[in-house]
């Protein structure tokens, strides 16, 4: 009786530490989307900026290691990969859209998945920076589970993917508003395309806080770039290597 008791503290215990910090994790996005709605929806303040800024401020004030933090959270890291179904909600809503476009959807997403990381690649090239880092580059337009998975088959660095993938959402997530006024672009399906086509997940969030219809096209282009660079990548790097 007495061993069960300390096994069952023993569970407890182990599990406070994770539970605690996947709790902070959710109330600070919980309150870094209301700040953002708040501030009337203005890019500049998307609620992953905030929520970085802030859970950055905790981690120092409480002296926590990021690599701790990381271990403790790792079931919300996880979930992300599942989570990635409910996006075939907004575009079962958008179907009849979506069926009357066509293939026509596809030239602007495929042109999108490959000029966005070649043109990055090429910087870093004459940047002369390490292969593995131009290779785990090519990876920086779909969505995290996908791109660290990605950059392992062809050599590069899981890690550095997953931080290049959101990099690259937050600045798409916040750039892209201002470039559609500024090139005024009002098209829902256009924006929707270009966020979920060059900035993932993050970029999909936000057309999803711009309108239904763009979130809808956004869900379109992050999951067939995904997969088409998921797998043509590798291949390309096995047939090429």
């Amino acid at each position: 009786m007495i061993d069960t008791m300390f096994e069952v503290l023993s569970l407890l215990k182990s599990c406070y530490q994770p539970l605690t910090w996947s709790l902070i994790t959710v109330l600070v996005y919980v309150v870094s989307l209301q700040i953002f709605r708040l501030l009337g929806r203005r890019s500049f303040f998307h609620p992953l900026l905030l929520c970085m800024a802030i859970l950055g401020l905790i981690l120092f004030l409480s002296q926590k290691d990021l690599a701790q933090y990381q271990q403790q959270v790792a079931l919300l890291q996880w979930i992300l990969g599942p989570a990635t179904v409910a996006l075939a909600v907004p575009i079962f809503k958008q179907l009849a859209t979506i069926k009357r476009r066509g293939p026509a959807l596809l030239l602007p997403v495929l042109l999108g998945g490959i000029v966005a990381p070649i043109s990055a690649v090429i910087c870093l090239y004459w940047a002369n920076v390490d292969k593995g880092i131009q290779i785990t580059m090519l990876s920086k337009s779909i969505s995290t589970p996908l791109a660290m998975d990605t950059a392992r088959l062809m050599g590069g660095y899981s890690e550095l993917a997953a931080v290049i993938v959101i990099l690259t959402g937050i600045v798409g997530a916040v750039s892209g508003p201002c470039i559609f006024r500024l090139l005024s672009i009002k098209s829902q399906e256009a924006q929707g395309i270009a966020l979920g086509t060059v900035a993932h997940a993050i970029g999909t969030a936000q057309a999803m806080q711009m309108s239904e219809k763009s979130g809808a096209f956004a869900t379109l282009a992050l999951c067939v770039n995904g997969v088409l660079t998921a797998i043509i990548l590798p291949l390309l790097f096995l047939w090429l290597g």
